[in-house]
């Protein structure tokens, strides 16, 4: 898996657990005690309950090859607004 591939705001499921990439900890940023965490790439996951987890990419790509975690679609654009054009008044604009 690419370092980019899951960026921050992706969506997961970790066996139905919703979580954000909350985090990507790039190679050598951390200065854990244990050094072979320091020495790939990281991504820091924020579940719904409040948790936080921290996964190298490799586990990350074996969850995603297992189906543990799926990675939801992309966020997409919003469909246009049933509002149409209307404005959001600001308090600036002149009284007709």
């Amino acid at each position: 898996m690419k370092k980019d591939v899951l960026k921050i705001g992706t969506l997961i499921s970790d066996n139905g657990k919703m979580g954000i990439i909350s985090k990507v900890v790039e190679i050598g940023e951390l200065r854990p005690s244990v050094p072979i965490v320091s020495w790939r790439a990281n991504y820091e996951i924020t579940y719904t309950d409040g948790s936080t987890l921290l996964l190298s990419c490799k586990a990350l790509e074996q969850m995603i090859k297992n189906k543990v975690v799926v990675v939801l679609e992309p966020t997409t654009l919003l469909p246009p607004s049933s509002f149409g054009d209307y404005l959001i008044p600001t308090g600036e604009e002149e009284d007709e």
